[in-house]
């Protein structure tokens, strides 16, 4: 088997780095709504777990309710999302240095 030229080796790790650049880099954010929604669970869970519950239900009290709910919901999908991204990009950045 013959060795890839040099034009295929540029060729090749132009288009890892493209394909890095459209798939991985546009959902860097999710790192950080990963964070945001893993502080709001656990705030909101030692709040309610430690802090005891309102005397009085209010608007802003069912509201963080929901939001603590809604975070709950988010963390264990955004936390497989944001595994699988990092091991895309650990692939595709091993695959770029070959």
């Amino acid at each position: 088997m013959q060795k890839p030229s040099d034009n295929w080796k540029k060729l090749r790790r132009a288009t890892l780095e493209r394909a890095r650049r459209n798939a991985v880099e546009p959902l860097e954010p999710l790192n950080t709504v990963l964070l945001v929604a893993s502080a709001l669970y656990l705030i909101g869970f030692l709040r309610l777990s430690f802090g005891g519950q309102p005397h009085d239900f209010t608007l802003i009290s069912g509201a963080a309710i929901f939001a603590v709910a809604l975070s709950g919901i988010l963390v264990p999908i955004l936390s497989g999302s944001v595994i699988t991204l990092r091991l895309a990009d650990r692939q595709l950045k091993k695959l770029i240095e070959e």
